[in-house]
């Protein structure tokens, strides 16, 4: 699978869903074949923004074929020279946010950039239900015990009808409409945009997951809904289960929680076993921050004089 057409296809979901420029770059350094490949959403004003349901800009970095990790280093930099002019460009108040496979953004924070930090779940596939804790597997048992099953499917209105459950538990929207949800199916293409729905023994849907497959090895964990009279009975468990081995059949090497920044959050997707990965968003300071600045250093200078 290309990462190109799944840029193409999430900046053109984008554009309809949240009415907003989303471009495709590429940048690509001078001194070889080395390039990077990101997705830019852009507001009414042409800054740089990130819209509902998206963790982080979609960056694909290519380098040369090599395993010397200086080389890839130095083609990184190289790239980050082109790709830093057009952050100048767009740069407003928004963070532009790496995924998580950036973690060297030294170039930036030497062209004046600041940075935030957060951080998400990865998970090796395939993975064994012996790195997971003995609770989700008490869970899963019991799911199957009072005869939930899970499945991949193609069924956007029984993901939506999941949609609703957790909305109305948290009190907050998704945005996401049948329509949205069937838009973005046609423009990524089914085996892109997987669908997943855990169903009670009487046909009802009570969980749901859609999952982004963004490149050969890559995938995040979209959006997931659960009804809430069914959240104690193991159906999310199940439904992850079923994901995790649909994707490893495919050649999925890592998943990506999308996100663990809340402490419930972080907690419950601990429990799976991945590995604790940072990402960082990156801006240009705006006015206040310099004022702020100022402040800081000309306090820290006068206690400084006071002690002398």
């Amino acid at each position: 699978m290309n990462d190109q057409q799944f840029l193409n296809g999430w900046a053109e979901f984008n554009r309809r869903k949240w009415n907003c420029d989303a471009i495709v770059k590429t940048y690509k350094a001078s001194n070889s074949d080395a390039y990077c490949d990101s997705l830019l959403f852009l507001n009414n004003n042409k800054k740089l923004f990130l819209p509902p349901l998206n963790p982080y800009n979609p960056t694909f970095f290519h380098p040369t074929p090599t395993n010397k990790a200086q080389k890839i280093g130095s083609q990184w930099h190289e790239v980050s020279k082109v790709f830093i002019d057009s952050l100048y460009e767009y740069a407003g108040s928004a963070n532009f946010y790496f995924p998580p496979e950036i973690t060297d953004i030294r170039p930036f924070l030497w062209k004046g950039f600041i940075a935030d930090i957060k951080y998400t779940y990865y998970v090796d596939l395939p993975y064994s239900l012996d790195h997971i804790s003995p609770s989700l597997r008490n869970k899963m048992k019991k799911a199957n015990t009072l005869d939930y099953y899970s499945v991949r499917t193609d069924d956007m209105e029984a993901i939506h009808h999941c949609l609703a459950g957790t909305e109305a538990r948290k009190g907050f929207s998704h945005q996401l409409s049948v329509k949205d949800l069937l838009m973005a199916q046609e423009l990524l293409g089914k085996e892109r945009f997987r669908g997943y729905v855990c169903y009670s023994k009487d046909g009802a849907p009570v969980s749901a997951s859609i999952t982004l497959v963004t490149g050969d090895e890559n995938a995040i964990g979209w959006i997931s809904a659960s009804k809430s009279e069914h959240l104690s009975d193991g159906i999310v468990q199940q439904l992850q289960n079923l994901e995790f081995n649909d994707l490893s059949e495919i050649g999925i090497k890592v998943f990506d929680f999308y996100g663990a920044n809340i402490e419930s959050v972080s907690v419950s997707k601990s429990h799976w076993g991945g590995s604790l990965r940072a990402y960082y968003g990156i801006r240009l300071p705006g006015y206040k921050e310099v004022v702020r600045a100022g402040r800081d250093w000309l306090a820290l200078n006068s206690k400084k004089r006071m002690t002398k």
